[in-house]
């Protein structure tokens, strides 16, 4: 007589398909979910959990990390002490597609279950994995995770935080490992399984945690590595010497009614993990992340329950609902602060006036965060910084005396300017329209801007000036028709652009606060208006004064589109002691010439004549290191109009 059973466990796998769609609609499809620019990491829980070690460790978050991956991580541990697994049965996109793999390989008869010495070898790899993650992510405040995750690799498009080598060898492992051993990823290789099967193991990890703190708590320095590696050993020998079994936690577990059990063996047929759940009568595998399959393919009503509960079947896809909702939810109105930098001390701190400012691009990550910290650090009167990633946001504390919040509003923004394209030759006059934008704040806004006007409209060139809101000036080679149509697009919200890792996309929010005014200026003043000038100075230069240096002016023709190289002619001219500033500057025709100031007693113009006319340039990089590169610029057309009466 055949059985009557159910093969399919409809409500995990609608929560698995569900993942994986949302993953697709936020890979190709944001717009949909009202997103600019995905973040594929932004619920990750192991993420998470790296991000609040470091922020114990060190009070500032990992990366890119915000309060929601902290919370999907605790959410993890409660989830896993409660009822098991949870994230790995349902959610874990790596696990949804090795069990998929997994079946592929059953119908080809290829695939198999590893047992025995070889398994308990194996389980090793993911603990030492964990270990090594972990300890240079809190080495680093960087996800070393990121490196090697296949799942980021790929939804990120191997972005620049992905070794390539190293996620293309997981990935291989999860396709290769899961078509031809049963969860090869999950069960050998997998920190985030690890670290869940260590909070399965509640006792002792609490146990570890509270010896460490109590150490601290005492003055006893102890490093966070060794509570670390006795997490990641203790893990491995009680997964083996335990049998591979949680003896307390999870507190929910599948359990067997023997009396009425038929003996069928469906129920070990079917676990994805290959547990004999038929010859047990509680389920405290290691292994288990209550799935449910066991529940639905088991013929006999009520003889595989979870806890001996005949109602509590659909608990685990519930919990995980709940789970998820409420870590979305507190994430959205919990922040931890990227960093929390205080200089001064705590009475002077509670003394302090605080300021609060949004929508700064820049501040994106842990190192953008600290760069701004450091640099707040040598203003006069300011006391502190804590940055938000997620909404871009900073806090100050600042003296009142000293500063107030306007001063402050025009420290955090730097004036700028860009040519955006070439100025035709046959054009004498440049049109500007001046006109004063809100939300525009930093480095970032200017870029976006410059980059949406080039996109956009035929400006040649665009000014930021401080003012509240900002003042910015943009330049046409003729005149502005159509002037709602240049305001629609100053307010566009979002902008798409191309960079070195594909296609990005920012969201904009400028909002044109002033009517736009319009004016006439010749083409001499633009090319004023616009110049940035080049300077380096070296050899110390400012031991010498002016009257005792000679200068020899330089026409760069067309190495004037290597700015971004001059870096290295300056470190080669710097390898002669005479020569001790290099600059630009607008001759009487309005382009752009070199000016090399030298001490006539150390070197001569034929000396920089002919450094600058090598094949190869000697060079020092930043960290001492000396090489020759290969000569980019070509100065032999422009040497012999450099004889000028300036040069004598």
């Amino acid at each position: 007589m055949k059985l009557k059973t159910k093969n399919a466990n409809w409500p995990r796998l609608v929560a698995q398909w569900g993942v994986i769609a949302f993953i697709l609609v936020l890979a190709f499809f944001p717009s949909i979910l009202n997103i600019t620019a995905p973040d594929f990491e932004a619920y990750c829980p192991f993420g998470g959990l790296q991000a609040l070690g470091s922020y114990l460790l060190s009070g500032a978050l990992s990366c890119t990390m915000t309060s929601a991956q902290i919370v999907m991580g605790i959410l993890l541990f409660a989830g896993i002490v409660l009822l098991s697994k949870l994230f790995c049965s349902y959610i874990c996109p790596i696990g949804t597609i090795s069990e998929w793999l997994g079946r592929l390989g059953d119908k080809l008869k290829i695939r198999f279950t590893i047992k025995g010495f070889a398994d308990k070898a194996l389980r090793s790899l993911k603990y030492i994995l964990l270990f090594i993650t972990l300890y240079f992510t809190l080495q680093s405040n960087e996800l070393f995770c990121k490196k090697f995750d296949p799942y980021f690799g790929v939804a990120s498009g191997f972005n620049s935080d992905v070794v390539i080598l190293y996620a293309a060898i997981s990935i291989a492992l999860v396709v290769f490992g899961s078509i031809f051993i049963r969860l090869f990823w999950c069960k050998y290789l997998c920190p985030l399984g690890a670290i869940s099967n260590i909070f399965k193991f509640t006792l002792f990890f609490a146990a570890t945690l509270a010896v460490y703190l109590l150490l601290l708590q005492l003055g006893v320095y102890v490093s966070y590595v060794y509570p670390l590696a006795v997490a990641c050993a203790g893990g491995y020998i009680i997964e083996l010497t335990g049998h591979q079994k949680s003896k307390f936690f999870p507190i929910a577990k599948i359990t067997r009614n023997t009396d009425s059990c038929i003996d069928c063996q469906l129920c070990s047929k079917k676990c994805p993990q290959a547990i004999d759940v038929a010859s047990l009568k509680t389920v405290k595998h290691v292994d288990c992340n209550l799935c449910g399959d066991c529940l639905l393919v088991c013929p006999e009503k009520n003889t595989l329950t979870i806890n001996k509960k005949r109602n509590w079947n659909r608990v685990p896809v519930i919990a995980t609902v709940l789970l998820v909702i409420l870590g979305i939810t507190l994430g959205s109105v919990w922040e931890v602060p990227t960093i929390d930098e205080r200089w001064e001390e705590p009475e002077v701190i509670e003394n302090a006036a605080v300021f609060n400012q949004a929508g700064l691009k820049n501040i994106k990550c842990y190192g953008s965060s600290m760069a701004f910290a450091n640099k707040m650090r040598n203003v006069d009167g300011v006391y502190g910084v804590a940055t938000y990633v997620k909404h871009h946001r900073v806090k100050l504390y600042y003296n009142p005396e000293i500063l107030n919040d306007e001063k402050i509003q025009e420290l955090l923004f730097t004036p700028q300017k860009k040519p955006i394209q070439p100025l035709a030759k046959e054009i004498d006059k440049v049109y500007e329209v001046s006109l004063t934008l809100e939300n525009f704040f930093d480095s970032f806004d200017f870029s976006y801007l410059s980059i949406l006007l080039k996109q956009k409209t035929n400006a040649v060139g665009v000014i930021s000036e401080y003012a509240c809101p900002v003042i910015v000036k943009i330049y046409f080679p003729e005149e502005v028709k159509n002037k709602k149509e240049l305001i629609s697009i100053l307010e566009s919200e979002t902008l798409s652009y191309e960079t070195t890792a594909g296609e990005s996309t920012a969201k904009l929010n400028y909002e044109v606060a002033s009517e736009p005014e319009y004016k006439t200026i010749t083409r001499d003043e633009y090319v004023n208006l616009l110049f940035s000038p080049y300077q380096s100075v070296f050899n110390k230069r400012t031991s010498y004064s002016n009257d005792v240096l000679n200068s020899y002016l330089l026409p760069l023709g067309k190495n004037r589109g290597l700015r971004n190289r001059f870096p290295y002619i300056v470190s080669h001219l710097s390898n002669d002691t005479g020569i001790v500033e290099f600059k630009t500057k607008l001759d009487s025709t309005m382009e752009e010439i070199a000016e090399i100031f030298y001490v006539d007693t150390l070197t001569n113009e034929q000396n920089i004549i002919d450094a600058l006319l090598k094949d190869s340039l000697s060079i020092t990089y930043t960290n001492g290191k000396t090489a020759k590169v290969k000569n980019m610029f070509d100065f032999n057309e422009t040497l012999s109009a450099s004889n000028t009466p300036e040069n004598n």
